[in-house]
């Protein structure tokens, strides 16, 4: 009887463990990220948020790759932005998708962001409709607004005040 032939790595798991065995020059930020584990969340060294910034192709994306891997070996739930999130609603949503796809749904957060987009739509739809009056008339905010102050100078072929002083503002 034959031994029996190791299995063969699928080819994205070739190309996931190339990945990883060419990240370098980020042990230092990766060892802080993975004893931040052992610390207890009460002690003050423990940092709740890691923030990467820096010029691109300097390997934002791959540390966060491989932190977000780290952040899974110990059972911790992760997720992270960029700058396509442009809102508070954005980031919110994009965390409770992550956390979704990670089993951990945040319905109440889900509940809290419909009502938000929906009253957001909502608004809109009104603003829409209060600039589009019928008849040419003047929307409600155009009415609330206070008189535009009168011209300095009259039209052309206006008569014109006879030449005096200007009168000084009221203190």
């Amino acid at each position: 009887m034959h031994p029996p032939s190791p299995r063969r790595l699928s080819l994205q798991q070739i190309v996931e463990g190339q990945r990883r065995a060419a990240f370098v020059g980020r042990q230092a930020e990766l060892g802080l990220y993975r004893a931040n584990f052992a610390l207890p969340p009460e002690d003050p060294r423990h940092r709740f948020v890691f923030h990467v910034r820096g010029n691109a192709g300097v390997g934002k994306t791959s540390l966060v790759r491989e932190w977000r891997e780290a952040a899974g070996e110990f059972g911790a739930l992760t997720a992270s932005v960029d700058e396509s999130a442009d809102s508070v609603p954005d980031v919110l949503a994009d965390f409770a998708a992550q956390f979704a796809e990670q089993g951990h749904p945040l319905k109440a957060l889900d509940r809290l962001l419909t009502t938000y987009r929906r009253a957001r739509h909502d608004a809109a739809g009104r603003l829409a409709a209060d600039s589009e009056t019928p008849g040419g008339a003047p929307s409600p905010g155009a009415r609330a607004a206070p008189p535009a102050p009168a011209a300095r100078h009259p039209p052309p072929g206006a008569p014109r005040a006879a030449p005096g002083p200007t009168p000084e503002p009221a203190p």
